[in-house]
């Protein structure tokens, strides 16, 4: 009788299954293409963005390399903003859609809502090992994609999740990256016109020199961002 009793808890446990999830955050996709990295949100969000900055052009699309670690359906959502919502009910212009493993998702993102939120990307299946995951900006017009979050449980639903779920799932999912350390004889913080002087200036005298921006272009007030004249 012991050893039956056992055998069916053995029996029992293998049929047990984990979910499997994995969560991309924007940072790290090795090739960005034409979408830049923006920090302007980093105090509420706690992470940068990947931002489409196209000036009304579509840009070439960002990609990274990850791993699937277990075949199955993928159940995909992105985390997203609608930019334009503070000002309008109207669907938002900055659209773009995701494909995995070259497969593109049905579901258009970053248009619809009204503050940063995930929105579900469409599910896929994915066989085990390495594959593509790549944004694929639809207008040109700022799209906003903070992370992408794979999971093969149906019944998670980060829709519902606001920013504290994020915050949890990100501490539960992140993974530590060690900063390199590195010395300079003259570091300038801020990239504008002032800024970048500066920079070029002590680099010609022969300063080994950092230049910290918190803006993914150069120029401040002068960037193709903001475009005041000097």
């Amino acid at each position: 009788m012991k050893r039956l009793l056992l055998t069916c808890i053995a029996v029992a446990c293998s049929l047990v299954t984990v979910a499997e999830e994995l969560l991309i955050e924007a940072e790290s996709f090795s090739r960005r293409g034409g979408w830049v990295l923006d920090q302007q949100f980093m105090d509420q969000m706690g992470s940068p963005y990947l931002m489409a900055h196209g000036m009304g052009t579509p840009v070439a699309d960002a990609t990274a390399e990850i791993n699937i670690s277990q075949a199955g359906t993928y159940y995909v959502y992105a985390r997203t903003y609608n930019w334009t919502s503070p000002w309008t009910d109207a669907e938002g212009p900055g659209k773009f859609r995701v494909a995995l493993g070259g497969k593109l998702l049905k579901a258009t993102l970053g248009h619809t809502g009204n503050s940063w939120q995930w929105q579900f990307a469409g599910k896929v299946a994915l066989k085990a090992g390495i594959t593509s995951l790549v944004l694929k900006d639809l207008t040109g017009f700022d799209g906003r994609c903070d992370a992408v979050y794979l999971t093969t449980d149906a019944d998670t639903q980060p829709v519902t999740w606001g920013r504290a779920e994020t915050a949890a799932l990100r501490a539960r999912l992140r993974q530590q990256r060690v900063v390199p350390a590195h010395q300079y004889d003259f570091v300038v913080v801020g990239g504008g016109i002032a800024g970048m002087c500066a920079a070029v200036s002590a680099a010609r005298l022969g300063c080994k020199v950092a230049l910290v921006n918190d803006r993914p272009v150069l120029g401040g007030n002068n960037s193709s961002e903001v475009r005041v004249h000097l």
